[in-house]
């Protein structure tokens, strides 16, 4: 069976803050997407992975992703 495994480098930290994994998680999507068009459903599995393997330290995080991703879009949109 295929799988797929993530690396998280960030070392050099002990507590990030929710905005910051949010925004890690949303340069991920969009390098991910830009790089493989047409995965976008990986990339959701990618998510309900992350969330089940804590989801009380992760809803909070998943939430977030959703207010950087409409800042991201406009930002896109808009300039």
């Amino acid at each position: 069976a295929e799988s797929l495994a993530l690396i998280d480098f960030g070392l050099c930290y002990n507590e990030i803050a929710v905005e910051d994994k949010a925004v890690d998680l949303y340069v991920l999507e969009r390098a991910f997407l830009s790089t493989h068009p047409g995965s976008q459903h990986i990339f959701t599995k990618i998510l309900s992975e992350y969330e089940r393997v804590d989801p009380k330290r992760t809803k909070p995080v998943l939430r977030h992703l959703a207010t950087v991703q409409l800042r991201g879009r406009k930002k896109l949109c808009f300039g």
